[in-house]
């Protein structure tokens, strides 16, 4: 996909212009003409052609969910006011602090009134709107429940950032400290133990096997200082860079969800995230195969990913969800019996609504209790080796205080 900037007449003899995203131009130009645009210029958006911002955010807005979540609230509030769709967005506009916020409005409410319907407006910005997100306001659309599925969406990206949120609390915490832990380390090895080796100097006796060890680490860390920061920066910058590639992204989620410590967190909150997602589109209208498929692309874990891209075709072979659920070894049993309670009793909408706040309590749970127990053993680790070293070099002076006794 690429940006295009097209100019064209309406169907009222008007001049038009905006920007689209599509495959080629030939796409763009098929697409305006569907809408009543007669395509006068259509070009492919390049560097000279693209906003500073642009180019720092890959020619996407970038959007936080949180600003996701006041449009779409702000949005539900307008539209349930009785004000036109046009003219909300005209508010929103003005309203936006953000610029690329503002900008993708202003975008958003031309295609709208130039007789797009909103979801193919709002299909323009996939990095920005989510599938799910598109899906609702196309069937809100098209069943004029417009203000019911903005409701749903805004419970609906509550409980994401909520859930999102828990799980960067628990895990900046321990990188918080173990950062910590090693700049500690760093510093006595670098400034504190040569003090002691200065002091130790004088004695003229043998330095004890860990107190050699101890000098022998502040050494190496004196005399490669510099190789050791930029081998820490190089190398935490490569894997930053690595982690957010999406085969990044598919490694680190299959190595936290095989950990003791972080994957029964990550299985709980995937769960509660695909049950979330299920029940809203369900709800919403949406045939349980599309929704199979938007719960995949909107997970973001590669495990479950992996095994909800399973359930498709079993689906369709004519097995049941709680069954298909149950065989891939992932979800917990509590959440595979109550979904086939909810199909045998055709309430699989509120059975997985039940299932994901009982997931999410969960995490939230899991999270308080993690952080408890996080807590004491990064305290232990690092009083552990601060405290060794500092035992360590105090022992010449233990040993010369009992020769001095005899």
């Amino acid at each position: 996909m690429a940006d295009y900037l097209y100019k064209g007449v309406n169907k009222e003899g008007k001049r038009v212009s905006g920007q689209m995203a599509a495959a080629s131009d030939g796409e763009v130009r098929l697409t305006l003409r569907s809408q009543g645009v007669r395509p006068t210029r259509i070009d492919k958006m390049g560097v000279m052609n693209t906003g500073l911002s642009d180019l720092f955010s890959g020619g996407k807005p970038n959007i936080s969910l949180e600003l996701l979540l006041a449009f779409t609230r702000q949005l539900n509030v307008l539209i349930s006011a009785g004000i036109p769709l046009v003219q909300a967005l005209d508010v929103l506009s003005e309203q936006a602090g953000a610029p690329a916020v503002k900008k993708m409005i202003i975008a958003i409410r031309s295609k709208v009134s130039e007789g797009s319907y909103l979801w193919e407006s709002l299909n323009l910005y996939p990095t920005v709107f989510p599938r799910l997100y598109i899906a609702l306001v196309r069937a809100g659309e098209a069943s004029g429940a417009m203000e019911e599925m903005l409701k749903r969406l805004s419970r609906y990206l509550e409980d994401q950032d909520r859930l999102r949120k828990l799980l960067k609390s628990a895990m900046i915490y321990p990188a918080i400290v173990i950062s910590v832990a090693i700049g500690v380390i760093t510093l006595m090895l670098a400034f504190v133990i040569p003090k002691f080796e200065e002091m130790l100097a004088g004695s003229g006796q043998e330095l004890p096997g860990p107190t050699k060890f101890v000098i022998t680490a502040s050494h190496f860390v004196v005399s490669n200082a510099v190789y050791l920061t930029v081998g820490m920066v190089g190398t935490s910058y490569f894997l930053i860079r690595f982690f957010k590639t999406q085969e990044g992204k598919a490694v680190l989620d299959r190595v936290l969800f095989k950990s003791p410590l972080f994957g029964p967190l990550m299985q709980k909150a995937g769960v509660a995230r695909f049950s979330r997602t299920m029940q809203t589109l369900l709800t919403a209208g949406i045939n349980l195969i599309d929704a199979i498929d938007i719960c995949r692309a909107t997970v973001e874990n590669a495990v479950l990913e992996t095994a909800i891209g399973k359930i498709r075709g079993e689906i369709e072979a004519g097995k049941t969800l709680g069954g298909v659920v149950g065989s891939l070894g992932v979800f917990p049993r509590m959440a595979v019996q109550m979904i086939s309670v909810g199909e045998s009793t055709g309430s699989l909408d509120k059975m997985l609504d039940r299932v994901a706040d009982f997931y999410e309590e969960e995490v939230t749970v899991t999270v308080g209790g993690l952080t408890k127990l996080i807590e004491p053993i990064l305290l232990v680790f690092l009083g552990g080796i601060v405290g060794g070293m500092l035992i360590a070099m105090y022992l010449p002076v233990f040993k010369m205080a009992g020769g001095v006794g005899q």
